[in-house]
C-alpha cells in the first residue's frame, strides 16, 4: 500500500535504520562474547532447563541477551532453553512428559553457539516408542529451544539424555511463568529502540530487500509446523486478517504486536474468519504465527490467511 508521508519520511528513517542495524550487530556480537565467557566459567557444571520467566529476566544481562538472540517474543508459548548439550550420536527427550504437559509442543535443536537449526521434534510426531523422542545427531554441541502451547497447570519440562547419559532432569514449571509479559514494556528504553528501530524500517521497505534477508532479520527460529506472516503498521493503520475455515479448523492463528523496541504490546489468538487490529497508540510491527494444532497430512496453503494493511477509517 502507499502510505501517507512515505517519501518525506525516507529522509530520516533510512539513515536511522542503518545506524540501528549497525548498533544491533555490534551489541549482538558483544552479548555472544559475554555468553561464551559465562559458559566457559560454567564448564563442568550441571546443565539444566532455563524457562524464560521473571526470575530469569531479573538476572544481569539476561534481557539484552534475549533482545539480541531471540527478540520476537512468542507470547503464546511457554519457552525454555537448554545449552550447551554435547552429543556424540543420540539425543533423547522424554516426549511422554511433554505430551502430558501441553496440547502442542515442539523442541528445536540448533547448533551452539551460532543457532543454526538442525532439526525439531514435537507433539505432531507422536506417538514415540517408549515415550522417548530419539534424534540421531552428528557429534557436536547443541542448543535446545522448547515451546509449550496450551500447557497444563502441572506442566513439567522433560528430562534429556545424550548418548545414554542424563544431561537435564525433569523440571517443574514456575507458577505464572509468563507473568513477566504484564510488565515487560516497562523495561523499554532508548537502548532497545536503537537496537530494533531498523526492523520497523526494514518491514516498511521490505520490497526493496531480498525476502531471505528480511525473514532472517525478523522471524524467529524456523519450525516446520509453523507458517509466518508479518508487516509494519504506522500509527493509525489497521491490520486486517481474513482466515479461511480450513485454517481455523486445524491450525492456531496467533497474533503478536510489537512496539519499536520489539517489546510485545498486544497478543491474541484469532478464532474468527475476520479480525482487525488498529495501531492506535503508535507505530508497530506484527507477527502472525499459524501453528498446526492436530496431526495431519494435508499441506498448508498460504492463501488460507490474508493479512492486509490499510488506513483505518
Amino acid at each position: 500500500m502507499i502510505r501517507r508521508h512515505d517519501h518525506l519520511s525516507l529522509l530520516w528513517e533510512l539513515p536511522l535504520g542503518v545506524v540501528s542495524f549497525l548498533f544491533n550487530k555490534t551489541v549482538k556480537a558483544i552479548m555472544r562474547g559475554l555468553l561464551r565467557s559465562h559458559e566457559n566459567r560454567r564448564r563442568g557444571q550441571d546443565c539444566r532447563w532455563q524457562p524464560v520467566s521473571t526470575e530469569f529476566l531479573s538476572k544481569p544481562f539476561a534481557l539484552p541477551l534475549v533482545m539480541t538472540a531471540g527478540p520476537r517474543w512468542n507470547t503464546h508459548a511457554l519457552i525454555a532453553t537448554l545449552a550447551p548439550v554435547r552429543v556424540n550420536k543420540v539425543l533423547e527427550i522424554d516426549a511422554g512428559a511433554a505430551d502430558r504437559s501441553a496440547r502442542t509442543w515442539t523442541v528445536v535443536v540448533c547448533t551452539h553457539p551460532d543457532r543454526r537449526t538442525v532439526t525439531s521434534v514435537g507433539s505432531l510426531l507422536s506417538p514415540f516408542p517408549d515415550d522417548k523422542a530419539r534424534i540421531d545427531l552428528p557429534a557436536g554441541t547443541y542448543w535446545l529451544g522448547l515451546r509449550y502451547y496450551h500447557w497444563n497447570r502441572n506442566a513439567e519440562l522433560p528430562a534429556v539424555r545424550a548418548d545414554g547419559q542424563e544431561v537435564a532432569k525433569s523440571t517443574t514449571i514456575p507458577e505464572d511463568v509468563n507473568g513477566f509479559y504484564r510488565v515487560l514494556t516497562q523495561r523499554s528504553s532508548f537502548f532497545y529502540v536503537a537496537l530494533h528501530y531498523y526492523v520497523f524500517v526494514l518491514l516498511l521497505r521490505r520490497r526493496w530487500f531480498r525476502a531471505s534477508f528480511v525473514e532472517r532479520e525478523f522471524l524467529p527460529l524456523s519450525n516446520p509446523e509453523t507458517e509466518f506472516y508479518f508487516d509494519a503498521l504506522r500509527k493509525g493503520e489497521a491490520l486486517q486478517l481474513h482466515i479461511a475455515p480450513e485454517a481455523l479448523d486445524r491450525w492456531d492463528v496467533l497474533l503478536t504486536v510489537y512496539d519499536k523496541s520489539s517489546f510485545p504490546t498486544d497478543s491474541v489468538q484469532v478464532k474468527q474468519p475476520h479480525y482487525e487490529f488498529v495501531a492506535s497508540e503508535g507505530d508497530r510491527t506484527c507477527l502472525i504465527r499459524v501453528l498446526r494444532r492436530v496431526p495431519g497430512q494435508e499441506e498448508y496453503r498460504r492463501s488460507w490467511v490474508e493479512a492486509v494493511v490499510s488506513e483505518h477509517s
